[in-house]
This record gives structure tokens, sequence and C-alpha cells, in this order.
């Protein structure tokens, strides 16, 4: 639902029509803000997660980066088999994830992207 429709809805509800109407506009309101809420919930773990290996490298963290992009990708509706696989088998070997050279070649690699630039599918 487009915000700015919704409230120009909310204020011409406002004395013209029965209070109901403007609470449940006022409840979609909530749950177009809460959505937002946990788009940015996910965009501040990222950030915190790059920012921690921008400083300094942990291997540890990378295998986190590699483990919640398979989820990502068996979540998606598209066919990543492919990737997946070479993710899974990454993340099983921890050899990519020892470095940061490494890591990034191989990111890029499998999934066409820096791991540490955004990139919305």
């Amino acid at each position: 639902m487009d915000r700015n429709l919704l409230l120009k809805e909310m204020r011409e509800s406002i004395g013209t029509q029965d209070p109901i109407k403007f609470f449940e506009k006022m409840v979609d309101v909530f749950a177009l803000l809460f959505d937002h809420i946990e788009e940015l919930e996910v965009d501040v773990k990222k950030a915190n997660l790059k920012a921690a290996l921008a400083i300094q490298w942990e291997p540890k963290m990378a295998s986190t980066m590699l483990s919640k992009m398979i989820e990502e990708l068996r979540e998606d509706k598209a066919d990543y088999y492919e990737e997946i696989s070479q993710l899974k088998k990454a993340f099983m070997e921890d050899k990519v994830t020892q470095n940061y050279n490494d890591f990034c070649q191989f990111w890029q690699e499998v999934l066409g992207w820096h791991p540490f630039l955004d990139y919305d599918k």
C-alpha cells in the first residue's frame, strides 16, 4: 500500500467518516511501519557484520555470512541449486573464509557481486 495515499485517506476521513475507518487506516500505517522496522533491523545486522569484518578479519563471521546466504537462497523462489552447493562446500571446507581476498573472490565467482557492497536480488 502506498503510504502517501494511505495518509491522504486518513486525513480525508477525519470528521467526514466513521472513526472506525480512520482507525482501520491507522492499523495499515502500523503494518507499514513494522515492516519497515523489520527491514531496517536486517540492514543494521548486516552493517554490523560488515563493520566488524572491515576492522579485523574473522573467519567465523565470514562462515556466518556463508550460512546466512545459503538460508536466503533457499528461501528465494528462484533455483539456486548450484550456488547453494558451492556455498555449502565452502562452508564445510572452511578454506575461503580464512582471509579477505579469498573470501571476496569466491563470493564474486559464485554469486556475481562483492560481499561487502549492497546488492538487491
